[in-house]
């Protein structure tokens, strides 16, 4: 007597080899959607620097040369000390209804500075009188030193009128 199996179904090897797949396919899922999510965080962070950047320069235009008669490096309107968002929104007079809160309250850890590299004298006249001008939006818990938290920094040349 010759005993027949019919197969029906899966091995239980087959089934451990397709979970095995399924598990690495998942895996890489996961970590491309976590991958996703940081490069979108850090998309939102660069775009809301740069609405900083712009209120900033609103407030504190770049001066036209020949209003500077002193010394560039100790021009305040070159020099623009670390100034906080709400500030330059309450300066612009961006009220709370004009911008809804969560967006205030995401700015409310940006911060805007400008500063005029320093540059000695005889590099000054190579250069044609040009100062470089950095222009810095940091953003981040304010307890990181300045070195670790996040930046956008733009440079901007600027000629002295002799």
């Amino acid at each position: 007597m010759s005993v027949r199996m019919d197969r029906r179904g899966f091995t239980l090897l087959e089934v451990m080899i397709a979970t095995i797949i399924l598990s690495i396919g998942l895996v890489v899922l996961l970590t491309s959607f976590a991958n996703c999510q940081k490069v979108m965080k850090a998309s939102q962070d660069h775009e809301t620097a740069q609405y900083v950047l712009v209120l900033g320069e609103t407030v504190y235009p770049i001066p036209s040369p020949d209003l500077v008669t002193g010394d560039p490096l100790d021009d305040d309107r070159l020099n623009i000390e670390e100034t906080k968002a709400e500030d330059l929104l309450d300066y612009l007079e961006i009220s709370s209804s004009d911008l809804p809160k969560d967006r205030r309250d995401e700015l409310s850890s940006y911060t805007f500075e400008r500063t005029v590299d320093e540059i000695d004298d005889e590099e000054l006249k190579r250069a044609g009188y040009l100062y470089t001008l950095r222009t810095r939006v940091r953003w981040g818990s304010t307890r990181l030193r300045d070195e670790d938290r996040p930046k956008l920094e733009v440079l901007t040349l600027w000629r002295k009128q002799q």
